[in-house]
């Protein structure tokens, strides 16, 4: 037992010594180049995601709501997740804005590294590629939780045959960003359908408990912010609806091939998850990619760090280093012909280019490896 405690602190001090060697490094790095994600790093800056979930654990630590009034809320949205966010972040609010920005990055990197061994990848050359990729490093600039979205999808995965494992991973996918729903239904699909319905039933606890704690404040008006923020920013995002209207399209014409499509790729997941002539593990994963697909589709805002979540179908199917992997990482380029931004204002180029990209990662993932493939 001693001996144990003993291995567990020497892990615990040297997770921390290293922790305290790269912030040091990126002190130091900041100071010789700029950059958003290295400064997020260093602590130097206040990531505007991160800013906003410090602001709404505070909140709910004193008793306040982390909502704003939808009526007077002009263009700055504030907090717009549900309430269990913010009291996951209760922890880093009471830190020094400072010491939370470089804690976040830190765990923010870790995430998208554990997500991968979750996920079955043991080449090393993955682990850096991945956290260069661009959609990281957004991720890291703005303080956004899309890896740990991602890490949240790994666990599913990992624990796909768990009942617990499995219906808590989805419900806390969903409780953190609602966009995630169909995983449930991809439990449902690949037979899972008492962990689906288990799925359903945590969500409900995480989503609502939460806001009981907090007085159910600003749960009357939620769906009206939720209706605010795709007003305000579906254009100006990388999703089908701002793809459409940056081609021409009218809003509700974006509207309705968003919804096409995403019903589509449900359709797809449900097909491939019944396909017997490829392996069971090769229905789960494509079927998983299916889904994915569709969540992204389906939801009226996607910013570039909901985008990390390709990392799942992509390290399912290609767990060694290949093209696939590179050519996520050779997007960085498309930074200096001003083709890829965290936000494309309704521009119909980045809009196009990152859409291609992601469908050419997608379809590149989504094929069997043949009926004998029988990896975890």
């Amino acid at each position: 037992m001693q001996r144990r405690t003993g291995r567990i602190s020497l892990i615990v001090l040297a997770s921390a010594a290293v922790a305290a060697a790269i912030v040091l490094a990126a002190k130091v790095g900041a100071h010789l180049y700029y950059d958003p994600a290295l400064w997020a790093l260093a602590g130097w800056v206040i990531p505007p995601d991160l800013g906003i979930f410090l602001n709404a654990g505070d909140a709910v630590l004193h008793g306040r709501t982390p909502y704003r009034d939808v009526d007077a809320i002009g263009n700055h949205l504030g907090y717009v997740y549900p309430p269990l966010l913010a009291f996951v972040m209760i922890p880093l609010s009471i830190l020094p804005a400072a010491l939370a920005s470089s804690i976040w990055a830190l765990m923010t990197f870790a995430f998208v590294a554990w997500s991968l061994w979750l996920l079955g990848v043991r080449d090393w050359r993955c682990y850096p590629v991945a956290l260069l990729w661009p959609f990281t490093r957004e991720a890291v600039e703005f303080g956004a939780i899309g890896p740990l979205l991602l890490l949240i999808v790994a666990f599913l995965w990992r624990y796909r045959d768990s009942t617990w494992g499995a219906a808590t991973a989805t419900a806390s996918a969903v409780a953190a960003k609602l966009f995630l729903w169909p995983l449930a239904l991809w439990l449902a699909f690949t037979g899972r359908i008492r962990t689906a319905g288990l799925s359903i039933a945590v969500t409900f606890v995480l989503v609502f408990v939460p806001w009981i704690a907090i007085g159910l404040a600003g749960l009357r008006q939620y769906p009206a912010l939720l209706q605010e923020v795709a007003d305000q920013q579906d254009y100006r995002s990388y999703s089908v609806i701002a793809l459409v209207r940056s081609l021409g399209g009218s809003s509700e014409l974006a509207k309705v091939l968003s919804l096409l499509l995403g019903v589509a790729l449900l359709a797809l997941a449900f097909r491939a998850a019944r396909n017997h002539a490829t392996s069971l593990r090769d229905r789960d994963r494509i079927s998983l990619g299916y889904v994915l697909a569709a969540s992204l589709v389906l939801t009226p805002v996607v910013w570039p760090h909901y985008l990390v979540l390709l990392l799942a179908p992509l390290a399912l199917a290609r767990p060694r280093l290949s093209v696939l992997w590179l050519f996520v990482l050779a997007a960085t380029v498309l930074y200096a012909f001003d083709w890829y931004r965290a936000s494309p204002e309704g521009e119909a180029r980045p809009v196009v280019v990152i859409t291609v990209l992601v469908a050419i990662v997608f379809v590149g993932s989504l094929r069997p490896n043949g009926p004998k493939s029988v990896a975890k």
